[in-house]
């Protein structure tokens, strides 16, 4: 059997199975877009902020479910976020974040961030 009939089959499988792209099969899960820990200068909790969310999609209130300082903002959104933190007693903080998506494109990655509130002199 000569060389090119052995390599024929081989590029005729190859060629037809390139034109097939995998698919990924996603679950239900919603990823949180941004987790972000708000703290005073001493690093107790502030709860009771105000947290907003800008995207290229609106506003997006970020809420601290439990009182204890985590606010996250956004379910499997993702791209560029622009936040405000406003709390009594503080001086109010603007922040960026970045949110991407995990390789299989299926959530995003999420952005995680510890803040820190200054109290005004």
């Amino acid at each position: 059997m000569s060389f090119a009939r052995l390599l024929a089959p081989l590029a005729l499988l190859t060629a037809f199975t390139a034109c097939f792209e995998k698919e990924v099969g996603c679950d239900d899960y919603a990823a949180v877009s941004v987790q972000l820990a708000v703290v005073n200068e001493a690093g107790d909790p502030v709860s009771g902020a105000s947290v907003i969310a800008t995207t290229e999609d609106g506003e997006i209130v970020c809420e601290d479910w439990d009182s204890s300082g985590v606010y996250t903002c956004g379910y499997e959104v993702s791209g560029l976020f622009e936040i405000t933190i406003e709390a009594e007693g503080y001086d109010p903080l603007e922040l960026e974040l970045e949110v991407g998506l995990t390789d299989d494109e299926c959530h995003v990655e999420t952005a995680q961030a510890t803040v820190v509130l200054i109290a005004p002199a």
